[in-house]
């Protein structure tokens, strides 16, 4: 007999509801989400992060630093908005990085925010720069030295890369709703009072 929706497991047909946008009531998808939203917002980062979340089990090292590259690619794709006036040096690293966007979007641990989420921004920061050590001081990306330890453990990759999908997830998603692309001149928009 033929496979059909029916026959097919909960976990395969979660997946293919979220490839095909299909909303997911009661499951909260961070990474796949993340990754479809790469694919339509920030297409420059969607190659670097699909290679982090391939390798988090055979080679975790690289993955963590894949993943931070990852999210320097989104920060940097945000920042280049033109409506975004925020200084900033294409060699600066995630942590600084994270901190010009938090600084623009007004919601840095400097800015007046509700304590609560003054506190949620400063662990934000607190992640891009955990994220950051990790890629520069435990794993391949920077050269080790002999007594260097290098990370091994998947779980930490696997943490990273969740932590880079929901911190990427949000960035994207303020960034969209604060930051509209403007709308396209259609024919439908022209103004039809014209008496010609």
């Amino acid at each position: 007999m033929p496979k059909t929706l029916l026959y097919m497991g909960e976990d395969l047909l979660i997946k293919i509801a979220i490839d095909m946008g299909i909303e997911t009531p009661g499951f909260i998808p961070c990474v796949p989400t993340f990754r479809n939203d790469l694919k339509q917002r920030c297409p420059s980062a969607i190659g670097t992060f699909e290679k982090a979340f391939k390798c988090v089990e055979t080679d975790p090292s690289t993955a963590i630093g894949l993943a931070n590259s990852a999210l320097e690619s989104i920060i940097k794709r945000i920042l280049s908005d033109d409506r975004i006036t925020a200084k900033w040096k294409d060699t600066e690293t995630l942590h600084k990085l994270t901190d010009v966007l938090l600084r623009e979007f007004k919601l840095h641990p400097s800015d007046s925010i509700p304590e609560e989420v003054r506190n949620i921004s400063s662990s934000l920061l607190t992640i891009a720069r955990q994220i950051e050590k990790l890629r520069s001081e435990k794993s391949e990306f920077h050269g080790k030295t002999p007594e260097g330890e290098i990370i091994t453990d998947p779980t930490y990759a696997y943490l990273c890369i969740n932590s880079v999908s929901t911190v990427g997830s949000f960035l994207l998603s303020y960034y969209t709703e604060h930051y509209p692309e403007p709308a396209a001149l259609s024919p439908d928009n022209e103004d039809d009072d014209l008496p010609f």
